[in-house]
């Protein structure tokens, strides 16, 4: 892979066929990047997930979700933006808040996504919620 990074940014709205086409797109960037097929596919798997349940918990407000998908040397990152979304997507209340305060974690918990990414970093400010999954490289051979 060239030294320069590669950004890519897409936006979803609540059509669920443009997170399997995102999917895709991060599947064929984790490949190209140097990852194996089974790790490529599960990054766009841990991706497709984060944005799905960003979108069914912004559903309504029609604002849709902007990913930022960026290549470096050494990782992947992934950015999910939402606006308006109080709480942290797919079972990461689970870090950010205990589960006496989130009622438990249903679906994909905090753990298994971590399975799947090597960090996943989350913050909200003014009403922007913005979860990023970090996947690093592997060490070259």
């Amino acid at each position: 892979m060239a030294e320069d990074p590669v950004r890519v940014v897409f936006h979803l709205d609540q059509n669920w066929n443009l997170v399997t086409v995102f999917c895709c797109a991060v599947e064929h960037q984790a490949i190209h990047a140097g990852f194996e097929t089974e790790a490529g596919a599960q990054l766009a798997s841990a991706a497709g997930d984060v944005c799905r349940e960003s979108i069914s918990q912004i559903s309504g407000n029609g604002s849709g979700v902007d990913v930022t998908l960026e290549t470096y040397s050494d990782r992947i990152e992934i950015a999910i933006h939402c606006h308006g979304q109080v709480m942290p997507p797919i079972g990461l209340e689970t870090f950010a808040f205990s589960d006496a305060l989130s009622g438990g974690a249903t679906g994909l918990n905090g753990l298994e996504l971590l399975s799947r990414v090597d960090r996943v970093l989350y913050n909200a400010e003014g009403g922007a919620t913005r979860t990023t999954l970090i996947k690093y490289l592997p060490a070259p051979h």
